[in-house]
């Protein structure tokens, strides 16, 4: 996609330094000389190469890409419009509500039984998901259409609830009348309302459609035909589609196609280290069909990545216009892998985590103080550790713990496991393991975002079990992290609790992690916290 944003080298290495794994490079992380890595060429506004490149012997140019640097608007996801479309809505009903009860004289408060009734049922239905358009499609639809299907949702909820209210209840005269004309005011309050928040929605998706904030990244893995084919079609949707490089393992032998040359490419390791930069939203891959073995093999590898997996159609698709993926030029992706949970699932994790962890601080306050006077008194050095582990999407994060080992044997990417009697844990410091005390200053991790409070546990960067890589014993250990991990989990509370010491311990905790994240609920995140105060706070076998 063409674009008039040129970044080079280090400044993509300083978008998350915290979270770049791999050795360190002097300037340029992705650069590597031959031609068909990870480069592109800095053109200008067209973006194409300079005359007479193209042949193998060139010298890379720096990449033009995507950057999220202070120059750059954070990006809106168009199930949070969604979320706020509903949200907005409940809310103008439930004010317009408010103020139509203070225009009746008929009703008085506390409400009787039947207009209580009533006004539960629609704001009950007010709640429900919103069917007029998949959430993708609101910040696109016209003006008329958004306050259209506002009003008649409402519309619905009222009408249901007179109908309710009358019919089944057959209230007499004298309550009747009050009754209804109360609804028919807080419907007109409320379409009127909604009119006016929705155009305000529609005024402010045009701003962010303009600055670029409603754009999806897009990843395109192939570099033949289908791959120029997709390009051309995506590049129709300026508006919601930007492409952030074109990559395959085959690039390096020249096998690219000319559009595609425009664009920064590499390789599939290459696309799995940029995914841990950037928040790419979906990768489509266009192979052809027919390369089976192949394409099986490229899923799994990019399968370790949280973002959705598509599969571009073969030649024929490519006119055969379809509603699915509207935002996509019409053609039918198919949906192979998508992330474990849904966009509204992720806020109400997300929310109550943050909530949960905020009263948790407050609560146990007296307790970390005493638990940071007790650490300063037993042994020198700082009282909080701050341990480097994978997070979500396989990049690092600081995890905090209370210090429970000498300040000198401190080890901050967990090179040795502990064991029992291990001399580097202090006096203090075994009793706060031993009650899983020293795990609670990760409650500032939920609060800045980093970790959840159950999920799987993150493991330290450095981790191994007996020598080997968990990747290398557990093909499936990277989903595991296609959630944030937690501060207790499912695996936890099934005695999975402490170093790991066998594979075969490696293989069952992975197991417990992703049935967890496949069967996910809030209720299931809250059987877990309570098992958790009852099981893993004093284990024995944590040391």
């Amino acid at each position: 996609m063409p674009s008039d944003r040129v970044v080079d080298h280090q400044a993509i290495a300083t978008l998350a330094p915290s979270t770049f794994r791999g050795p360190a490079a002097p300037a340029a992380p992705f650069a590597r000389p031959p031609m068909g890595r990870f480069s592109g060429y800095a053109a200008g506004r067209g973006g194409r190469p300079p005359h007479g490149l193209g042949t193998r012997d060139e010298r890379p140019q720096p990449l033009r890409k995507v950057t999220l640097d202070g120059t750059r608007l954070p990006r809106i996801h168009p199930g949070a419009v969604a979320s706020a479309v509903q949200l907005a809505d409940f809310a103008t009903v439930l004010i317009a509500g408010i103020a139509s009860f203070a225009l009746q004289a008929g009703i008085a408060w506390p409400l009787p039984l039947l207009p209580a009734a009533a006004a539960a049922l629609v704001l009950a239905l007010m709640t429900r998901s919103l069917a007029a358009a998949p959430s993708q499609d609101l910040t696109r639809q016209s003006l008329a259409r958004l306050i259209g299907d506002g009003a008649a949702h409402a519309l619905v909820a009222f009408g249901f609830a007179l109908i309710a209210g009358t019919a089944v209840f057959q209230p007499a005269a004298a309550e009747r009348g009050p009754l209804v004309a109360w609804l028919l005011v807080w419907a007109v309050l409320s379409v009127a309302g909604i009119g006016v928040t929705r155009g305000m929605l529609s005024l402010l998706a045009g701003r962010w459609r303009a600055a670029g904030r409603l754009k999806q990244l897009v990843a395109v893995y192939g570099t033949g035909e289908h791959a120029e084919r997709l390009v051309e079609r995506l590049r129709i949707c300026p508006e919601t589609i930007e492409i952030v490089g074109v990559f395959d393992d085959r690039a390096g032998r020249g096998v690219v196609a000319g559009v595609l040359r425009e664009l920064p490419h590499g390789t599939t390791a290459e696309l799995v280290e940029m995914s841990r930069l950037l928040e790419i939203d979906r990768i489509v891959v266009a192979l052809p069909h027919a390369a089976e073995k192949r394409l099986l093999e490229i899923l799994r590898k990019l399968h370790k990545m949280p973002v959705e997996i598509s599969l571009a159609p073969d030649m024929v698709g490519f006119n055969v216009p379809t509603k699915d993926h509207a935002e996509f030029g019409g053609l039918p992706l198919l949906d192979v892998y998508g992330k474990p949970l849904t966009f509204g699932q992720t806020l109400v994790k997300s929310a109550f985590d943050r909530l949960a962890a905020a009263l948790g601080i407050v609560a146990l306050s007296p307790l970390l103080l005493a638990v940071a006077a007790a650490i300063r008194l037993d042994s020198r050095g700082p009282v909080l550790f701050r341990q480097n582990r994978y997070g979500f999407g396989d990049r690092v994060i600081g995890v905090y713990k209370f210090r429970t080992m000498k300040a000198e044997a401190a080890d901050a990417n967990g090179e040795k496991q502990t064991e029992a009697n291990d001399p580097r844990i202090t006096r203090i410091g075994g009793w706060l393991r031993r009650l899983s005390i020293d795990e609670l200053p990760q409650l500032f991790n939920v609060l800045r975002g980093e970790l959840s409070l159950v999920g799987p546990r993150p493991h330290a960067v450095s981790m191994r079990v007996k020598q080997r890589r968990n990747e290398d014993i557990v093909p499936d250990y990277a989903l595991r992290h296609h959630v944030k991990p937690g501060i207790t989990g499912w695996a936890q509370v099934n005695g999975y609790h402490g170093p790991v010491e066998t594979e075969r311990h490696l293989h069952e905790r992975v197991a417990y992690d992703l049935d967890y994240i496949n069967h996910w609920s809030l209720w299931f995140d809250i059987r877990i916290l309570l098992r958790t105060v009852v099981i893993a706070f004093g284990h024995r076998e944590a040391y």
